[in-house]
């Protein structure tokens, strides 16, 4: 009854704050799901090592489960063109919540593997998919730099997620908690079955128009009459499709070679726990910023060229940070491979939608996004493997550098169709 109050509620703001709304709920998403599995990530690394003996590689290894995700994302999506947004992002942060809550009981390697299984299963339904056929529906006119306002949710979950987790880990002790990581997995369950409660209540598709009678039509379902695109069918008859792919695949390495393990790189070198932090809480910031500057970019150049421009500075900043890491230089190293990194996850969405259209986003995103799955798979393991080969990230860090040279290259020689509609100036309240 709460939820249905809270909607109705909601549902009779204006549009474009109602729109607000909406993306409120999928940043909170968006940021715990990412600022845990990535940004945090390698605070639990020496915890789990000390407390099961478990070797980095292993350890890291749970990342790879990353590629359930993948897997998933095209029936996820194809459910999400269907019934709507609401629906499975709700309840793909109850599956998330579910594998965090269960993590304490854990004494086994594999049972490790089997939550994270479960943790990436619907990882896609709960912030990626959602976050591009929302931000579609309600901003369509300005939805590069609302996408780019949107995803800085990632970052703002790097910001909070590792100071959250840092500060439980090194302050449980003393409220009298033996085992202080059990008690963050605690925390992150909780808080996401506050917002699976919250994208029940709130979360909602445009309505087909202002409609203040007591009865309001069905929003997904008059959302989806409003929206036009490719058909998946039309879609993968393209070569702009493949190499789109392509790209998604390759690129994806920052996130499971280079993200999670950025942490762990720095105090491998020598840094203190207290710059690591720090270093890392200014890369997540300076994502955000690079969200924003690139969604708007992609308006303006189109996200193909702005993409070229992310993945161009990441291997700028990636080779110095391996190169150079030491203070005072990290200052500048980490902070601005994170203002690069966090274009892509903006910019990865909106070369779909300018290519292909909203209507059947779900399904073209999710199928390009089962690629994923071998970064995913690979990219912990190597990650893993080169420190325990050469006590050094760096020869992983520099492998994916690498990767993205390839993909730079590969959307400079590929120039994806460009899907148009008629486009009227945003309004006030939309930019």
């Amino acid at each position: 009854m709460f939820c249905m109050r809270a909607s109705d509620i909601a549902l009779r703001m204006p549009r474009a704050h109602y729109g607000w709304l909406v993306v409120a709920v999928v940043f909170l998403s968006a940021g715990l799901l990412i600022g845990t599995s990535n940004y945090a990530f390698g605070l639990f690394i020496e915890p789990l090592e000390a407390t099961f003996n478990w070797s980095r590689t292993a350890i890291s290894a749970s990342l790879s489960f990353m590629a359930i995700g993948s897997l998933t994302s095209p029936f996820l999506g194809r459910l999400m063109d269907r019934y709507g947004a609401r629906p499975v992002m709700a309840g793909s942060l109850v599956t998330f919540g579910v594998s965090f809550a269960l993590r304490p009981l854990i004494t086994e390697l594999w049972h490790l593997y089997a939550l994270s299984f479960l943790q990436f299963m619907c990882f896609s339904g709960a912030a990626l998919l959602p976050a591009g056929r929302l931000v579609g529906i309600w901003f369509p006119r300005t939805r590069g730099r609302v996408m780019g306002i949107t995803m800085v949710g990632n970052n703002f979950g790097g910001l909070t997620m590792p100071f959250i987790t840092g500060f439980v880990l090194a302050s449980a002790t003393e409220w009298g908690v033996d085992v202080p990581w059990k008690m963050v997995f605690l925390i992150i369950a909780a808080l996401s079955f506050v917002l699976a409660f919250a994208a029940l209540a709130l979360v909602h598709e445009e309505p087909g128009g202002r409609d203040d009678s007591a009865v309001r039509p069905d929003p997904s379902r008059a959302a989806r009459q409003a929206l036009t695109g490719w058909t998946l069918r039309e879609a993968i008859r393209t070569r702009a499709f493949y190499a789109i792919t392509l790209v998604a695949m390759l690129a994806s390495f920052t996130y499971s070679a280079v993200l999670p393990h950025v942490n762990a790189h720095l105090a491998a070198e020598g840094l203190s726990t207290t710059v690591v932090i720090a270093a890392v809480g200014l890369l997540a910031t300076f994502g955000m910023g690079g969200k924003v500057v690139f969604g708007y970019l992609a308006e303006r150049i189109t996200a193909r060229r702005a993409m070229i421009g992310s993945l161009s500075g990441q291997i700028v900043f990636i080779v110095l940070m391996v190169s150079y890491p030491s203070l005072p230089l990290v200052w500048v190293t980490v902070p601005l491979y994170g203002f690069f990194m966090g274009a892509y996850g903006v910019l990865g969405t909106l070369i779909v939608q300018e290519s292909f259209g909203i209507r059947y986003f779900g399904s073209i995103s999710g199928l390009s996004q089962m690629a994923t799955v071998v970064p995913m798979v690979t990219g912990p393991l190597i990650a893993g493997l080169s420190f325990d080969l050469w006590d050094d990230y760096g020869p992983a860090f520099l492998a994916v550098a690498g990767l993205f040279a390839v993909s730079v290259v590969t959307l400079m020689r590929t120039n994806p169709p460009k899907f148009t509609t008629e486009i009227t100036k945003p309004t006030a309240l939309e930019i």
